[in-house]
């Protein structure tokens, strides 16, 4: 759902700039390559395709939502507690929506782009399915059926993921007893990694509660491994946003097929 950020659109960009340059550096100066030159350029190029995207779709999502808004037998008011109750929902729906986009392979080919990455870093936040803003309005359908604010879930949705950007990066460390509560950097990183330890953990978005709750809470214990169970992808990033689709057409040949293969049984055979 795209969230109208005015004329501060473009300093939002350049500050976002300014944090990857500053990531980019510190990088360099502790040697920890945290960047690939060919695999920042296919993540910028996924992030141009994913704006233009948010354009496209972006009056299918609000009519979606305003069309369920609309069918709402009562309407919360517009106030403070309000907001923060919208805000904790969405964020509720977003960790099933996360989870149901690892465990069913129809979800899995929209959200398996993200994990494509072989390096953590601010850029790999935004590699994301052109085509996923199709399914997101979907699931905060509830939302909106339960009178909360039309606009109240779109801000809360925005804010989300504005959050996560800040998720992707190894040059934070833990928190201590913010991770109890909040989805951070070492929680996210867990949820990107390939370790067997790791693989369908930490789906939260803002906080990590849902996590703990559901059993599906990993710390950070051991060096992660980032990108699919099957190894590299590809740069080109029309076949990162489209091997997905085309894994549903691909015949099964065995679970030790060749790398890049689709999952077998389950999405999560492939993170």
């Amino acid at each position: 759902m795209k969230h109208q950020t005015g004329p501060y659109h473009v300093y939002i960009l350049l500050f976002l700039l300014l944090l990857i340059t500053a990531e980019i550096i510190w990088s360099w100066k502790k040697g920890r390559n945290a960047y690939e030159v060919k695999e920042t350029f296919s993540n910028l190029l996924v992030f141009a395709g994913f704006q233009l995207s948010k354009y496209l779709f972006a009056g299918y999502q609000l009519t979606v939502l305003g069309f369920f808004a609309h069918l709402s037998p009562f309407k919360l008011p517009h106030n403070v507690w309000i907001f923060l109750l919208t805000f904790v929902t969405a964020d509720f729906i977003y960790y099933w929506f996360h989870r149901a986009s690892h465990r069913w392979k129809p979800l899995w080919a929209f959200h398996l782009i993200h994990h494509s990455a072989m390096h953590m870093n601010l850029t790999a936040a935004y590699r994301l399915n052109w085509f996923s803003a199709l399914l997101s309005p979907l699931f905060f359908i509830p939302a909106a059926l339960l009178g909360m604010p039309f606009d109240f879930i779109v801000i809360s949705y925005a804010l989300n993921l504005v959050y996560q950007f800040f998720l992707h990066t190894e040059a934070i460390g833990k928190l201590g007893l913010v991770e109890k509560v909040m989805d951070t950097p070492s929680s996210h990183r867990v949820h990107h990694g390939s370790n067997p330890i790791y693989i369908d953990k930490n789906f939260g978005g803002v906080l990590i509660i849902w996590d703990r709750l559901f059993g599906t809470y990993q710390p950070e214990t051991e060096r992660v491994n980032y990108g699919l169970t099957t190894g590299f992808l590809s740069y080109n990033p029309f076949r990162l946003v489209m091997h997905g689709f085309l894994g549903w057409f691909k015949p099964v040949i065995s679970t030790t097929s060749i790398v890049n293969s689709s999952p077998v049984l389950e999405a999560s055979k492939e993170k």
